[in-house]
């Protein structure tokens, strides 16, 4: 594990996955422990797919190739590059159990940076292969709720900064998505029976930052760096919520499973390198 600190802020990050595991404000944690009676997630970075593939599978340039839900960097191991005590950044880079799934030569590197207000987290992802690559990348922190009983979570309000209609997609079984669109309010309040459908996926979002609140109090808002799509999921009635930027969503129902088809993907040349970050940022203390 790697830690990093300012005068307020306290992170921890795990090697596995470069997965945010605790961060701490005046030694109060925001981020779910990862109890496995719920979910044993934390902060997964989503990479090189957001979601699910339609049969968990793809095809490209006549190749079949199998992926899991959110993609492999969030069970691979990262290296340390270089630390501060206020940063730290780690890299993935494609080896032969990557080029079984994807078929794309990468670096992937996570910089995590503490600053007064919170926390930024920005993603690199640069083409080491020689033809251009097909990618998309997500975020995926799970905050914890103080709750003892689940009809506290009534207590918890999300409120998406966006003054346009925004269109909520629902999810199959099977983890892909209608094609379908219903309205959603941009405020809502969690509840025991919100998640009961899997997430609430956003496409096509304007909004540049979520806030999450409790009892009309702001408690932190995640700042989504202008990624067009955003997941807020639990577990139904569970004590933790995630606000999740996307670049991209999972498959439609009818994908036809060519990669090179599948909707918001970037292109990035051979040698070029693609930024996108996010932040989580606190209330200002008295």
């Amino acid at each position: 594990m790697h830690t990093i600190k300012n005068k307020n802020i306290e992170a921890t990050i795990n090697p596995v996955g470069a997965e945010l595991s605790s961060l701490k404000i005046n030694e109060r944690e925001y981020l779910w422990h990862g109890d496995e009676k719920y979910w044993s997630g934390r902060a997964p970075i989503l990479f090189p797919i957001v979601g699910a593939l339609k049969e968990g599978r793809m095809s490209y340039q006549g190749a079949d190739y199998q992926m899991g839900r959110h993609g492999f960097a969030k069970h691979a191991t990262f290296e340390c590059i270089a630390s501060s005590s206020t940063s730290i950044s780690m890299r993935l880079q494609s080896d032969s159990l990557t080029l079984q799934q994807y078929p794309w030569q990468f670096e992937l590197l996570v910089h995590f940076i503490l600053n007064d207000s919170g926390m930024d987290i920005r993603y690199e992802v640069i083409n080491r292969d020689d033809k251009p690559m097909l990618f998309t990348i997500g975020s995926h922190p799970a905050f914890a709720l103080d709750i003892n009983d689940p009809a506290e979570l009534a207590d918890y309000t999300i409120m998406i900064d966006q003054s346009e209609p925004l269109h909520r997609y629902d999810l199959y079984e099977s983890g892909l998505l209608n094609t379908v669109a219903e309205p959603h309010a941009s405020e809502f309040s969690l509840s025991e029976t919100l998640f009961n459908n899997d997430a609430l996926v956003f496409r096509d979002i304007t909004a540049e930052s979520v806030k999450l609140s409790h009892k009309g109090q702001t408690m932190l808002t995640v700042n989504t760096g202008g990624a067009p799509h955003l997941g807020i999921w639990s577990k139904p009635g569970a004590p933790y919520v995630c606000i999740e930027p996307w670049l991209a969503t999972c498959d439609f129902a009818d994908s036809d499973n060519q990669f090179e088809n599948k909707p918001d993907l970037k292109s990035l040349e051979p040698g070029d390198t693609y930024e996108h970050s996010i932040g989580i940022v606190f209330p200002k203390s008295d």
